[in-house]
């Protein structure tokens, strides 16, 4: 962990260059950013950011991409994770586990940061201080239901409750558990109708029946997704859980491998 403690002395434009990013406010930034602020060419200015990385004063995250460390910094000192991710892709936001936890659908935190984007990662995991962020690539079509928040004065691009629940549903394995899906499904936040259309706008039954089962079990209201189910074969209401039979629901064509009162314990 890189903290104000452990930064060797600076040369006067080091100085300069580290004040100017604290009184702009630029905790993350890029090489090209700074090049335009300071008006240095690139070569020179790459050299003095590494200057500062080994003295203790910026940390870089991934190639041409800086995080400064405050001032005022402490041992143990964090960004936070939101703002890292914005950082690190364009199109993007935050979901999935990560978004659950933001909107206070789950009691879980992930030290994981799932970020959905529609952009090629070369890395499609990368560690940067106590949080790895995976990177789930999407199609065009579900790249929606999010909007801006606002962490410590940035915008970050986050999906709304009821599309993190979607997502989830879409790719279970970043959702912490179907029961977490289910915890989430219950919260008073969620509006059912946005819920549905959201649903129904990802173009995959398997996921619209799902979604139809789990809101009968919490008699929840699942209109209309029934038109969805589509002629395909039953498909596993769990595709985290091993594949075994307990039952079958006809109206939903799924084959239910977790016990109803299992979904339901919380």
């Amino acid at each position: 962990m890189i903290t104000i403690k452990t930064a060797r002395s600076l040369s006067k434009r080091e100085y300069g260059i580290v004040a100017e990013l604290a009184s702009l406010k630029l905790n993350l930034f890029t090489l090209e950013q700074v090049s335009k602020i300071f008006k240095v060419k690139k070569t020179q200015l790459w050299a003095i950011l590494h200057r500062l990385e080994k003295k203790g004063w910026i940390e870089r995250i991934e190639k041409g991409k800086y995080m400064a460390v405050p001032f005022t910094a402490k041992d143990g000192w964090l960004e936070n994770p939101y703002i890292i991710a914005s950082k690190l892709v364009d199109n993007y936001y935050i979901s999935y586990r990560t978004a659950l936890s933001y909107h206070g659908l789950t009691e879980q935190l992930p030290r994981h940061v799932y970020v959905a984007t529609i952009m090629r990662k070369a890395m499609l995991e990368k560690k940067i201080q106590n949080y790895i962020f995976k990177f789930i690539r999407l199609s065009p079509r579900k790249f929606f239901g999010f909007k801006l928040e606002k962490i410590d004065l940035q915008e970050i691009c986050l999906a709304e409750p009821e599309k993190a629940i979607v997502d989830c549903l879409d790719k279970e394995k970043y959702s912490g558990s179907i029961v977490e899906i289910i915890k989430a499904l219950n919260s008073a936040k969620i509006n059912i109708h946005k819920l549905k259309r959201y649903a129904v706008k990802m173009e995959n039954s398997s996921l619209v029946r799902r979604l139809g089962y789990l809101l009968d079990l919490l008699e929840k209201d699942s209109s209309g997704l029934e038109k969805h189910i589509g002629r395909y074969r039953p498909v596993y209401l769990s595709t985290s859980l091993p594949e075994k039979s307990l039952m079958k629901s006809r109206k939903w064509k799924l084959i239910i491998n977790i016990k109803e009162e299992d979904l339901l314990r919380w």
